[in-house]
């Protein structure tokens, strides 16, 4: 019990200044640290807590305050997320009171905090930026605006919360903003000086860097979506999402951001007695004409840079942060996963403009296919209710071998979550997907097919260049007259009879006919197989073969009135006294009706509904359901890559060179 007493009085006490999305993240990952005992963070949000976490009360302005603080709970080191803190100071007083700060001192800070000032240092140390002029005299500016030929951007020089900029598309427009900004001060007194600079083009890309003041060590790049809507739409954000590494940045451009931007705006800072010890975050416009151009440089980890970021660090974060405060990263191997990371925000209605407050936020406790949730706007109640509290709500992050594994995970989570007004967006890192082929569809039938057609008229377009469209490759069906072949005849669709019987008219086994069926289906190499009204049990060699790649639909919600077979199921619906059914889309294991769950579409039962008009409202819902499944198997987000090697029949080559020689055999 001593040793234990010993080793737990060693481990360090971090505080951690910051309540959003950031500072979870930020939080989560010195967590991981072994070296960390507890980590006090002020305020925190409602998604702070575990074994390490307290949330502490603090009034982080009051840097005296935060002082104390320190000493009273033996903090060895302060990590601080939001640049204000830091503008005002706050590293200065600690470190002056012999507490280590991850965050640079009030006049490192400057280079966020005056947009002026950082445009005039870029210029001194030949920085590539954007040709620029400061104004604090309002007519000045305005001369300014009308000689100019080309288009501007007007920057608040101050701080002003991630916002302060405004690209205007005229002259007239640059006018009112100009006036809105100096005059009316829509940004307070962040725009008592205001920068005018080119309006640049091409690509954005976040590098951020961790430094002790000399040495540098770059973060992959990443990029963020500011813009509200899809497609980049809309008014700016602090961030909808973001995904890295980012492949715009190549192997030559992040040497030469590393060396003429990050590098030099150290060694210029350093040079100046400004030496900056923390996250020097360097936003860079890939310029088709100049090209890489810094547009600011921030003193701090981005929103929600971090949240993809920190993630893919292998590194220990609280030794990276000592180190850039001993002035020893140099001696430390700062590692990063071969990986990619991509997180989705979700947002309150009517973010970035007015927003309502305190909306109940469910689902967060099931996100658990290794996706992780960052919260930003969140708090939990006096009862305990998690509560939406301010605009960007929470973030989920997938980290995974591929981009749009990532993105996959990252959705899923993203779709058990929901509180009223919950808006995000559904193309973070549209810029950095290169196309794929088509999802190729097998259908299994033995009936109608009548939910094939639901799939037909809405996403089967073989060939199309829209990566929503499918192919429904081939339809195999155990009934030489099943309308399912007739419906896909229609379409042009390959229909296949397989017989159950061998040469002597007598039934095969499961495993023989589903090896059959495999045949059928080989030379349409499908990547995904449904079940639509097929009166068979598949063998259990089969499911293993295209574990997660077969999907059912079943027309009752799962687990009731499961194992029943159509009609039969709506009788037993009726007869239990439902007041609700509907169907279920799920993935096919070897116990019937039993695989994984996908998508569930419920309907009201009425009291003058019988077996044939409650049929027919379900039969609507498994059309639906089938295509949102299909989707969710496209876009990654049931754990499994979707598209299958050309060269494979199925998910396991031993399964299909053993078809192979069957079928030879």
């Amino acid at each position: 019990l001593s040793i234990m007493a010993d080793s737990k009085s060693n481990l360090a006490t971090v505080l951690l200044i910051g309540s959003g999305g950031r500072e979870h993240t930020m939080a989560w990952k010195l967590a991981q640290s072994p070296k960390v005992g507890k980590i006090l963070v002020a305020p925190g949000n409602g998604g702070v807590s575990g074994p390490k976490l307290e949330k502490i009360t603090l009034n982080v302005n009051d840097h005296a305050a935060v002082l104390k603080a320190c000493k009273e709970h033996g903090v060895s080191l302060v990590a601080v997320g939001p640049e204000a803190p830091l503008a005002a100071g706050i590293a200065d007083v600690l470190c002056g009171g012999g507490v280590k700060v991850f965050g640079p001192s009030k006049a490192a800070a400057e280079i966020e905090a005056s947009k002026a000032f950082s445009k005039d240092f870029m210029a001194k140390y030949k920085i590539p930026t954007a040709e620029y002029k400061n104004f604090t005299d309002f007519k000045a500016a305005q001369d300014y605006l009308k000689e100019v030929k080309h288009k501007v951007v007007i920057k608040a020089s101050g701080l002003a919360a991630g916002k302060g900029v405004v690209l205007p598309e005229t002259t007239e427009e640059a006018l009112e903003n100009l006036e809105q900004i100096m005059v009316n001060k829509e940004f307070g007194d962040a725009g008592q000086e205001v920068v005018i600079e080119e309006l640049l083009g091409g690509p954005e890309v976040s590098c951020l860097a961790f430094t002790d003041g000399s040495t540098v060590v770059l973060l992959p790049a990443a990029q963020d979506h500011k813009r509200i809507f899809e497609g980049d739409k809309g008014p700016n954000t602090g961030g909808m999402g973001a995904y890295s590494p980012a492949p715009v940045l190549t192997a030559e451009l992040k040497e030469f951001v590393l060396k003429n931007v990050v590098q030099a705006a150290v060694d210029g800072l350093r040079a100046e007695g400004r030496k900056f010890v923390g996250v020097l975050y360097a936003g860079m416009m890939l310029d088709p004409r100049k090209g890489p151009q810094c547009l600011e440089f921030n003193c701090r980890f981005g929103d929600p840079e971090t949240q993809v970021l920190l993630p893919l660090l292998d590194s220990d974060l609280y030794d990276i942060m000592t180190a850039c405060c001993e002035g020893t990263l140099g001696q430390l191997d700062v590692r990063f996963k071969p990986h990619h990371a991509a997180t989705i925000v979700a947002a309150s209605g009517g973010y970035p403009k007015k927003y309502p407050k305190g909306k109940v936020i469910t689902g967060v406790e099931n996100v658990n296919n290794g996706a992780t949730v960052f919260h930003a706007g969140t708090k939990l109640t006096e009862d305990g209710q998690l509560v939406t509290s301010g605009g960007r709500v929470l973030a989920v992050t997938g980290t995974a071998p591929s981009l749009r594994e990532a993105l996959g995970m990252a959705y899923a989570g993203m779709g058990k979550i929901h509180f009223d007004g919950m808006q995000f967006r559904k193309d973070i890192a549209h810029r950095a997907l290169t196309p794929e082929r088509q999802l190729r569809v097998a259908v299994l039938g033995s009936t109608r097919g009548t939910d094939l057609q639901a799939i037909i008229d809405n996403i089967h377009e073989p060939g199309s260049k829209d990566c929503s469209k499918i192919d429904v490759c081939c339809v195999v069906s155990n009934r030489s007259k099943a309308g399912i072949l007739e419906r896909a005849q229609k379409y042009n669709i390959p229909a296949k009879f397989v017989s159950c019987k061998d040469a002597d008219g007598n039934k095969v086994s499961r495993d023989v006919y589903d090896e059959r069926v495999e045949e059928a289906m080989r030379s349409y190499k499908p990547d995904l197989i449904l079940l639509i009204g097929y009166m068979r049990i598949v063998s259990g060699a089969f499911c293993k073969r295209w574990e997660r790649r077969i999907m059912n639909v079943h027309p009752s919600l799962l687990p009731k009135f499961a194992g029943g077979m159509d009609g039969d199921v709506h009788e037993a619906v009726l007869k239990a006294g439902e007041k609700q059914t509907g169907c279920t889309v799920h993935f096919v294991e070897e116990k019937v009706d039993n695989g994984e769950i996908i998508v569930q579409k419920a309907c009201d039962v009425s009291a003058d509904d019988n077996k044939d008009t409650l049929k027919a409202k379900v039969q609507h819902l498994e059309g639906l359901a089938l295509i949102e499944a299909i989707n969710k198997f496209r876009l990654y987000q049931l754990g499994v890559r979707p598209l299958l090697d050309a060269n494979r029949l199925s998910s396991g080559e031993p399964a299909q060179k053993k078809v192979r020689e069957l079928v030879s055999a």
